[in-house]
Protein backbone atom coordinates (compact mmCIF):
# COMPACT_ATOMS: atom_id res chain seq x y z
CA UNK A 1 0.00 0.00 0.00
CA UNK A 2 1.44 3.38 -1.37
CA UNK A 3 0.86 6.15 1.06
CA UNK A 4 2.02 9.78 0.46
CA UNK A 5 4.43 10.33 2.90
CA UNK A 6 4.32 14.13 3.32
CA UNK A 7 0.51 13.68 4.77
CA UNK A 8 1.91 10.81 7.31
CA UNK A 9 4.28 13.52 8.45
CA UNK A 10 2.11 15.93 9.07
CA UNK A 11 -0.21 13.71 11.28
CA UNK A 12 3.02 12.53 13.09
CA UNK A 13 3.97 16.21 13.64
CA UNK A 14 0.76 17.50 14.97
CA UNK A 15 0.56 14.08 17.31
CA UNK A 16 4.16 15.42 18.31
CA UNK A 17 3.82 18.30 19.43
CA UNK A 18 0.51 17.62 21.26
CA UNK A 19 2.55 15.10 23.39
CA UNK A 20 5.97 17.09 23.74
CA UNK A 21 3.95 19.83 24.73
CA UNK A 22 1.56 18.03 27.68
CA UNK A 23 5.06 15.89 28.47
CA UNK A 24 4.15 12.53 27.11
CA UNK A 25 5.99 12.04 24.45
CA UNK A 26 7.21 8.54 25.90
CA UNK A 27 3.66 7.61 26.75
CA UNK A 28 2.27 7.95 23.17
CA UNK A 29 5.16 6.17 21.84
CA UNK A 30 4.51 3.74 23.74
CA UNK A 31 0.87 4.03 22.67
CA UNK A 32 1.69 3.70 18.94
CA UNK A 33 3.97 0.86 19.44
CA UNK A 34 1.37 -1.04 20.88
CA UNK A 35 -1.23 -0.46 18.53
CA UNK A 36 1.26 -1.42 15.90
CA UNK A 37 1.56 -4.66 17.44
CA UNK A 38 -1.93 -5.46 18.07
CA UNK A 39 -2.84 -4.67 15.11
CA UNK A 40 0.09 -7.06 13.07
CA UNK A 41 -1.20 -9.56 15.57
CA UNK A 42 -4.71 -9.54 15.13
CA UNK A 43 -6.38 -10.14 11.62
CA UNK A 44 -9.38 -9.25 13.33
CA UNK A 45 -8.30 -5.90 14.81
CA UNK A 46 -6.76 -4.89 11.48
CA UNK A 47 -9.58 -5.60 8.95
CA UNK A 48 -11.90 -3.79 10.89
CA UNK A 49 -9.32 -0.65 10.91
CA UNK A 50 -9.05 -0.50 7.50
CA UNK A 51 -11.70 -2.07 6.20
CA UNK A 52 -13.46 0.47 3.87
CA UNK A 53 -17.14 -0.89 4.23
CA UNK A 54 -17.51 0.04 8.41
CA UNK A 55 -19.12 2.92 8.58
CA UNK A 56 -17.11 5.99 9.99
CA UNK A 57 -19.06 6.75 13.22
CA UNK A 58 -19.13 3.00 14.17
CA UNK A 59 -15.80 2.94 13.68
CA UNK A 60 -14.92 5.50 15.59
CA UNK A 61 -17.02 4.29 18.53
CA UNK A 62 -15.82 0.83 18.72
CA UNK A 63 -12.15 2.64 18.61
CA UNK A 64 -12.67 4.54 21.72
CA UNK A 65 -14.32 1.66 23.69
CA UNK A 66 -11.45 -0.88 22.82
CA UNK A 67 -9.24 1.88 23.51
CA UNK A 68 -10.16 4.84 25.48
CA UNK A 69 -8.27 3.82 28.88
CA UNK A 70 -5.68 1.82 27.03
CA UNK A 71 -4.12 5.06 25.48
CA UNK A 72 -3.49 8.28 26.02
CA UNK A 73 -6.28 10.84 24.63
CA UNK A 74 -4.08 12.01 22.00
CA UNK A 75 -3.23 8.45 20.20
CA UNK A 76 -7.20 7.86 20.54
CA UNK A 77 -7.61 11.07 18.89
CA UNK A 78 -4.95 10.18 16.05
CA UNK A 79 -7.11 7.00 15.20
CA UNK A 80 -10.13 8.78 15.44
CA UNK A 81 -8.74 11.57 12.90
CA UNK A 82 -7.98 8.77 10.26
CA UNK A 83 -10.97 6.92 10.75
CA UNK A 84 -12.69 10.20 10.14
CA UNK A 85 -10.78 11.06 7.14
CA UNK A 86 -10.67 7.61 5.60
CA UNK A 87 -7.06 7.82 6.15
CA UNK A 88 -6.56 4.76 8.05
CA UNK A 89 -3.83 3.58 5.60
CA UNK A 90 -1.41 6.26 6.52
CA UNK A 91 -1.72 4.90 10.58
CA UNK A 92 2.13 2.91 9.81
CA UNK A 93 3.37 5.85 7.92
CA UNK A 94 2.30 7.86 10.87
CA UNK A 95 3.82 5.63 13.31
CA UNK A 96 7.52 5.25 11.56
CA UNK A 97 7.37 9.72 11.23
CA UNK A 98 6.47 10.03 15.10
CA UNK A 99 9.39 7.55 16.12
CA UNK A 100 11.67 9.68 13.91
CA UNK A 101 10.73 12.64 15.40
CA UNK A 102 10.90 11.44 19.24
CA UNK A 103 14.59 10.13 18.19
CA UNK A 104 15.43 13.34 16.63
CA UNK A 105 14.11 15.10 19.44
CA UNK A 106 16.49 12.34 21.71
CA UNK A 107 19.35 13.38 19.75
CA UNK A 108 19.14 9.70 18.60
CA UNK A 109 19.72 8.56 14.56
CA UNK A 110 19.42 5.39 12.64
CA UNK A 111 21.94 4.46 10.54
CA UNK A 112 22.43 1.90 8.06
CA UNK A 113 26.08 0.58 7.60
CA UNK A 114 26.89 -1.57 4.73
CA UNK A 115 30.43 -3.44 3.59
CA UNK A 116 31.39 -6.03 1.11
CA UNK A 117 32.35 -8.28 4.19
CA UNK A 118 31.50 -8.67 7.56
CA UNK A 119 32.43 -6.20 9.78
CA UNK A 120 34.26 -7.42 13.16
CA UNK A 121 32.90 -5.91 16.91
CA UNK A 122 36.11 -3.90 17.11
CA UNK A 123 35.44 -2.45 13.56
CA UNK A 124 31.96 -1.45 14.19
CA UNK A 125 32.38 -0.04 17.26
CA UNK A 126 34.91 2.30 16.05
CA UNK A 127 32.77 3.31 13.01
CA UNK A 128 29.73 4.05 15.79
CA UNK A 129 31.90 5.98 17.65
CA UNK A 130 33.66 7.84 14.75
CA UNK A 131 30.01 8.64 13.48
CA UNK A 132 28.91 9.58 17.01
CA UNK A 133 31.50 11.83 17.52
CA UNK A 134 30.77 13.37 14.17
CA UNK A 135 27.19 14.06 14.06
CA UNK A 136 26.98 14.54 17.94
CA UNK A 137 24.18 11.77 18.26
CA UNK A 138 23.89 8.28 19.93
CA UNK A 139 23.98 6.40 16.14
CA UNK A 140 21.82 3.08 16.17
CA UNK A 141 23.54 0.98 13.63
CA UNK A 142 21.70 -1.58 11.43
CA UNK A 143 24.76 -3.56 9.85
CA UNK A 144 24.41 -5.34 6.25
CA UNK A 145 26.57 -7.08 3.75
CA UNK A 146 26.67 -5.98 0.20
CA UNK A 147 29.66 -7.95 -1.91
CA UNK A 148 29.02 -5.57 -4.93
CA UNK A 149 30.56 -2.83 -2.85
CA UNK A 150 33.73 -4.75 -3.48
CA UNK A 151 35.62 -2.41 -0.47
CA UNK A 152 34.90 -0.30 2.35
CA UNK A 153 31.83 1.39 3.89
CA UNK A 154 28.69 3.03 2.86
CA UNK A 155 26.81 4.69 6.09
CA UNK A 156 22.91 5.70 5.05
CA UNK A 157 21.17 8.07 8.03
CA UNK A 158 17.99 9.08 6.69
CA UNK A 159 18.63 11.59 3.78
CA UNK A 160 22.00 11.60 4.11
CA UNK A 161 24.79 9.30 3.11
CA UNK A 162 28.55 8.65 3.10
CA UNK A 163 30.41 6.34 0.50
CA UNK A 164 33.44 5.50 1.63
CA UNK A 165 33.33 1.90 -0.98
CA UNK A 166 35.17 1.24 -3.78
CA UNK A 167 32.37 0.66 -5.53
CA UNK A 168 31.75 4.52 -4.85
CA UNK A 169 34.72 5.52 -5.46
CA UNK A 170 35.07 3.76 -8.53
CA UNK A 171 31.78 5.28 -9.71
CA UNK A 172 32.89 8.58 -9.15
CA UNK A 173 36.07 7.92 -11.55
CA UNK A 174 33.95 7.01 -14.37
CA UNK A 175 31.93 9.83 -13.84
CA UNK A 176 34.83 12.58 -13.71
CA UNK A 177 36.92 10.75 -16.92
CA UNK A 178 33.02 11.06 -18.70
CA UNK A 179 32.60 14.58 -17.66
CA UNK A 180 36.13 15.19 -18.99
CA UNK A 181 35.71 13.32 -22.34
CA UNK A 182 32.72 15.44 -22.91
CA UNK A 183 34.06 18.65 -22.03
CA UNK A 184 36.89 17.99 -24.14
CA UNK A 185 34.69 16.77 -26.98
CA UNK A 186 33.32 19.87 -26.64
CA UNK A 187 35.93 22.14 -26.77
CA UNK A 188 37.18 20.14 -29.88
CA UNK A 189 33.80 20.20 -31.85
CA UNK A 190 33.63 24.46 -31.07
CA UNK A 191 37.44 25.06 -32.21
CA UNK A 192 36.36 22.90 -35.88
Amino acid sequence: MVVDIRVARRYARALFEVALKQGQLQQTADDLASLRALMEQSDELRAFFYSPLIPRDRKVERLREAFRTQVQPQTLRLLELLVEKRREKFFEAVCEEFQKLQEAHQGIARAIIESATPLTEAEQNALVQKLQQSTGKTIIPTFEVNPELIGGVRVQMGDYQIDGTLRGALDRLRDHITLEIERRGARVASTE
